[in-house]
């Protein structure tokens, strides 16, 4: 602790988080009542905004050594922050992430009467005149079926309860930390649908946001043998070790891909996978181009429809879907 009582500057960034820090709040119910902005909802999101204000914290003690408590930090010292990071050439996504740290650590400030109401804001967003416009690079490549086939077949032998849930996430589209949380009585085979967010299995979406949608229509078997499997939990739960099991997953599928020598795409390749099966499947069915990445979007369980074609099914993708369903 430094010698001003109130800890290092980074740890009163830190402090300033957990006071709008809700755990387990939903972020979607956060946004019908338009109080996102002034909470953290994600344990996840905690984490990650609490090392990025560590570093702007340094950063401060590294140009401006005199600053030693929250109240005397100010908008240029973030602005500089921030060209720094462009200088550095860091990522698109990881400025615009640093930058949504910034604002929000901002409010919290606001919030802890750290800063006065007419204080300028730590980071003014880009209408207000402040940087913005920085987004990731989408990257729309799935596993293909026989990639798919052969990282579960290479798990198997060593982790068959990951070859369960990657199996899971491919038949489905479920994200891993959706995946972990799913419970039998979530899985309706008599519908062949799953069933997010409903009836106590709370805040295991991204957001808190409830759906319910269709798996793959091949995988009713597998689905069957895991909602009526003997290692079923008491609580209903189709995994145990639901903490640790995404990490787990991803050294499995590093590690397996290595082997494999196959591009490594990590858990959410097979997310991906399935988003492209399921976008033909729709084209199969008559779906037009923009109703087929409708319907994959709202069972990726996204806002945007934008999301899905960006990040999930490539323009390669829809222009085979064009040459063959089109013709017809």
């Amino acid at each position: 602790m430094s010698n001003n009582g109130q800890g290092s500057l980074g740890y009163q960034m830190m402090k300033a988080l957990q006071g709008i820090f809700r755990p387990g709040a939903s972020r979607h119910n956060a946004k019908r009542y338009h109080r996102d902005a002034e909470l953290i909802t994600g344990i996840n999101t905690m984490r990650c905004m609490s090392a990025d204000v560590h570093q702007f914290a340094r950063f401060i003690r590294s140009n401006w050594p005199e600053v030693r408590k929250m109240s005397e930090v100010r908008q240029e010292m973030a602005l500089a922050y921030i060209e720094e990071l462009e200088y550095r050439e860091r990522s698109g996504g990881r400025i615009a992430r640093v930058c949504a740290s910034l604002r929000k650590l901002d409010i919290a400030c606001r919030k802890a009467g750290i800063f006065p109401p007419d204080t300028p804001p730590l980071l003014s967003h880009k209408d207000e005149g402040g940087p913005g416009g920085y987004h990731s690079k989408p990257k729309p490549i799935p596993y293909t079926e026989d990639e798919a086939q052969a990282i579960i077949d290479q798990i198997t032998p060593q982790d068959p309860l990951i070859t369960r849930l990657l199996t899971l996430m491919w038949a489905s589209g479920l994200r891993i930390s959706e995946a972990v949380y799913l419970r039998a009585q979530d899985i309706n085979l008599v519908n062949g649908t799953i069933s997010l967010n409903k009836e106590g299995n709370v805040n295991r979406t991204k957001g808190g946001k409830p759906r319910i949608f269709s798996y793959s229509p091949l995988s009713q078997e597998f689905m069957a043998a895991l909602k009526n499997s003997p290692d079923i939990q008491p609580c209903g739960h189709l995994f145990t070790d639901r903490m640790g099991l995404p990490e787990r997953a991803r050294k499995r599928v590093r590690q397996a891909c290595r082997d494999l020598g196959i591009r490594p795409l990590g858990t959410h390749g097979f997310r991906k996978t399935f988003s492209v099966e399921e976008y033909h499947r729709a084209r199969s069915r008559g779906a037009g181009d923009r109703l087929a990445l409708l319907e994959t979007s709202h069972k990726l369980g996204h806002n945007r429809i934008d999301v899905t074609r960006q990040s999930y099914v490539s323009s390669d993708e829809r222009e085979k879907g064009d040459l063959q369903y089109d013709e017809r």
